[in-house]
């Protein structure tokens, strides 16, 4: 891209120059053509001198212009690639890494399924034992609190 842009204004300045030297050039001969041909003549043929100077001047400018527009629309599109690039390369690593994460637990379960299986049934053995031990408590029968003290001798 830097290649083109260097290109479209070495051209540009090129044409540029060219316009200028050709109006100098002409300009050098309109003077030579105007001292002969009389004073008149040499007001007449200098001013179209300088009108094709300006042009040419003028033209060399909006070459320059138009490259310059030409450059930066070049750098706003090559950032614009660049960032989306980033964005996506960023997407995918975090999938990556999200699905590597997934199946590391995965086989993480796989290779402790005994120790799961076994800690599963001793936890299902200590809530049964738990709940047996509550439903016994909860079927006593109630008793003041001077039974109690006396062991049910009183009250």
């Amino acid at each position: 891209m830097t290649e083109k842009k260097t290109t479209t204004q070495t051209a540009a300045r090129r044409t540029a120059q060219g316009a200028k030297s050709a109006a100098g050039s002409a300009a050098g001969q309109a003077g030579k053509s105007a001292g002969k041909a009389g004073e008149e003549a040499g007001k007449t043929t200098r001013a179209t001198a300088r009108r094709a100077q300006e042009t040419a001047s003028g033209a060399s400018d909006k070459a320059a212009s138009a490259a310059q527009s030409v450059n930066d629309t070049a750098r706003r599109t090559a950032r614009v690639a660049a960032d989306k690039a980033v964005s996506t390369g960023r997407t995918i690593a975090t999938a990556s890494q999200r699905a590597a994460s997934v199946a590391g637990t995965a086989w993480l379960a796989v290779k402790a399924r005994k120790a799961l299986a076994g800690g599963t049934g001793a936890g299902a053995v200590a809530l049964g034992t738990v709940a047996v031990v509550l439903r016994r408590r909860a079927a006593r029968r109630r008793r003041s609190p001077l039974a109690r003290l006396t062991g049910g001798r009183l009250g």
